[in-house]
């Protein structure tokens, strides 16, 4: 009989969305044919709950007398596993289970089943959160039509792991009027579970926006703010950045 061990988990992709993983085993083949794979079923489950389940068939062939490699893709969307399952504040990985069988055709005896029972953990990537928190006005200048103006953006960190939010990317809306457009290549790097105000500075034309706007600026009104931005989040899953989209809005008032 052949013999199944799980390997590893490999991270082909991760985004905020979802994670495209391999989850690999190596299987011992001691016949002196080579053996043909007919099945791979599977069940995948969070703290011992089950998400997904399935069947794979991919056609592989084991060598005879000889060690191969199995891969189980697998596409996960994390809305559906963290509804069902929410990682803990301060962690960046969850317990995960996986069992099956793997059935294979082996030579005179036809198609055979091998259960196997795996467990290890799984990159439990989660959206950090954007709130827009105070907006000050610091300098308006009615004479040049123009303003200096600093927004208070929290950014919070539910993982254990740093996140490093680099070329923001936003657009800024006062009143509904668009009033700023801006990029900022290095924006924070928040601790693990930790919630960081960032302050914004931000200039506007005061003939881009209405009246409205101008005199919430000049005599401390209350304003509807929109943050529609793009970032850069390094993570600790991957090498490269993923990018988050981000589209807050709020009614502040205006401070100094």
């Amino acid at each position: 009989m052949p013999d199944v061990q799980f390997d590893t988990l490999t991270v082909r992709e991760i985004t905020f969305e979802e994670a495209k993983v391999d989850f690999v085993f190596s299987v011992e083949n001691p016949n002196p044919l080579d053996v043909k794979l007919a099945s791979f079923s599977y069940a995948l489950g969070f703290e011992e709950i089950e998400l997904i389940s399935g069947e794979n068939e991919d056609g592989l062939e084991l060598k005879a007398m000889g060690s191969s490699t199995i891969e189980l893709p697998v596409d996960l969307v994390f809305a559906d596993a963290w509804n069902t399952v929410q990682a803990t504040r301060g962690q960046d990985e969850i317990d995960f289970g996986l069992e099956g069988h793997i059935g294979f055709n082996i030579p005179q005896l036809g198609k055979v089943d091998v259960p196997y029972d795996a467990g290890g953990s799984f990159p439990a990537l989660r959206t950090p959160m954007f709130t827009l928190e105070a907006l000050r006005a610091k300098n308006v200048d009615l004479f040049t039509q123009t303003a200096t103006l600093e927004l208070d953006v929290g950014i919070d960190n539910d993982h254990a792991s740093t996140l490093q939010f680099t070329a923001l990317d936003y657009d800024l809306t006062l009143g509904g009027a668009s009033a700023a457009r801006g990029v900022i290549a290095d924006l924070a790097e928040v601790d693990g579970a930790f919630t960081k105000t960032v302050t914004l500075p931000i200039e506007i034309d005061l003939l881009n926006v209405g009246s409205s706007v101008v005199t919430a600026l000049t005599g401390g009104g209350s304003l509807d703010v929109g943050f529609d931005a793009t970032v850069d989040v390094l993570t600790p899953f991957q090498e490269q950045s993923i990018p988050l989209s981000i589209d807050e809005t709020g009614n502040l008032t205006v401070g100094d």
